[in-house]
């Protein structure tokens, strides 16, 4: 799911997607990932999360 390289750590999304169950055009929409990439810095998709999930408890 992860690949290190070095310095961070890579989150495939497509991987990401098959965990959770989600689609991967739901999780770069809602998390507002860019369509191009595959892949995310693991602490650029918590810090998003993070917002997603304030977000969506403040609805």
């Amino acid at each position: 799911m992860s690949e290190n390289t070095g310095e961070s750590t890579s989150v495939n999304l497509t991987e990401f997607a098959e965990l959770t169950g989600f689609p991967v055009e739901l999780i770069k929409k809602e998390l507002m990932i860019g369509e191009k990439s595959d892949t995310v810095e693991l602490s650029d998709l918590r810090s998003v999360m993070l917002k997603y999930l304030d977000s969506a408890m403040l609805e």
